[in-house]
């Protein structure tokens, strides 16, 4: 989970910077809801794909590992409760968060709909809408229109209605509850908030074009948008036709459109989308160029001098001997605390080999209990100091080892 956190944020702010490059100064309101939806879907899913199922393996070397290698004692580890959980606590702040978050978001929905079901229904100007009492801004929210025609000419309301259409007909209500999900999830990022204030605006703009693209009068329009500035929001779910800040929309309006040709510059986020792609996969891409060469040495006679022993007559010594190790492994060795919380126990066999100098490689798990148990052992033995590396005729040799680790729960 916090992995996935990471590589979806990740994803969240370098498109978002790319967007807001790209995006500056232009017109192309449709294109840029395009983007923003896309930025919201990609890093969703971009941190999930992983291409690791289409590496095939014949005969996976765990398998193999645990009847060749040499074993080592075995190590038992169990819980201790002598240390504060940050971590738990890092899990339960994010998730108490989110969870307020997202009880507004349904709340602020259930505001509406309640407001929807009590309301006065009439029609103006043809227009099925919900009568608001009050000094409240007109707003939409899906299939919904909200507003209060008292104090309004002919003219304003016929502005109201032709702005809330737009809403309605596009699906913006869509896109700004998204926006609150999204930000409801990844609250500690404030990308996710200046996101949400994207959305909101650029959804504004469509809006605003269609008025004036219907034969408004621009300045009218905008004295209007002034004149209900500060008037009080239902919810901020909703699509309301006072959303800030009217200096920019009304700069937007103002504005002479883009060069059309310019909108294919959106065109660049697949490349974008595709590099990060590939960096979430390089694991996966380094895992093949690694199974490439083993394949390819494996067609050769592999000398004497890379032979990976088993046994030999003079076995590789941890610094001070196996006492040391396994008093090295049960203080380091820590029992996961997600671990704990999922009743997750085992034997995790942790397969390396000793090096000609000493040092630790290709370690992997040889014998697999679940990720985080897993994850635990290979830390711990990747971490070990150099040891004293093994002989074989008087000449130095790679020597295999298996470590056997044991979780138990209390």
């Amino acid at each position: 989970m916090l992995m996935y956190l990471i590589k979806a944020n990740f994803v969240l702010v370098v498109l978002f910077g790319f967007y807001q490059i790209i995006s500056a100064g232009d017109t192309f309101f449709k294109w840029r809801r395009l983007s923003l939806l896309t930025i919201y879907v990609l890093s969703l899913f971009l941190p999930t794909i992983d291409l690791s199922v289409l590496v095939n393996e014949t005969a996976p070397l765990s398998n193999i590992l645990p009847r060749m290698a040499y074993n080592l004692p075995e190590v038992t580890v169990q819980p201790t409760h002598d240390n504060f959980d940050w971590q738990q606590l890092a899990v339960w702040l994010y998730t108490g968060v989110a969870l307020a978050l997202l009880l507004r978001v349904f709340w602020q929905v259930g505001v509406v709909c309640r407001l929807a079901q009590r309301s006065e229904r009439a029609t103006l100007h043809g227009t099925a809408v919900c009568l608001l009492t009050g000094d409240y801004s007109p707003f939409s929210f899906f299939r919904w229109i909200f507003v209060n025609p008292d104090d309004k000419t002919s003219s304003q309301v016929q502005q109201i209605l032709t702005h809330e259409q737009t809403h309605v007909a596009q699906w913006h209500s869509a896109d700004a509850l998204l926006s609150q999900l999204f930000v409801a999830v990844f609250w500690f990022n404030p990308v996710a908030w200046l996101m949400r204030l994207q959305v909101r605006n650029n959804l504004e703009y469509l809006a605003d074009r269609s008025v004036i693209n219907g034969g408004t009068d621009k300045k009218a329009y905008q004295y209007h948008l002034l004149a209900v500035a500060y008037r009080m929001n239902v919810a901020t779910i909703t699509n309301n036709f006072n959303v800030l800040p009217l200096k920019r929309r009304i700069m937007m309006m103002n504005k002479q459109a883009s060069n059309p040709l310019a909108r294919f510059k959106y065109l660049l986020f697949v490349p974008l989308a595709i590099a990060l792609l590939a960096m979430n996969n390089t694991p996966i891409r380094a895992n093949v160029q690694k199974k490439v060469v083993k394949a390819t040495k494996a067609t050769k006679k592999t000398s004497a001098n890379d032979k990976v022993y088993e046994v030999c007559e003079q076995m590789p010594t941890f610094p001070g001997g196996d006492a040391a190790l396994m008093k090295y492994l049960s203080e380091n060795v820590k029992y996961p605390a997600l671990a704990i919380k999922a009743q997750e126990q085992g034997r995790v066999v942790v397969s390396f080999t000793v090096e000609k100098d000493g040092a630790i490689s290709d370690v992997k798990v040889a014998r697999s209990v679940t990720p985080s148990l897993d994850a635990e052992a290979v830390r711990v033995v990747k971490a070990m100091p150099k040891w004293t590396p093994g002989k074989q005729d008087g000449q130095l040799v790679r020597v295999r080892y298996n470590v056997p680790v044991s979780f138990k729960l209390n």
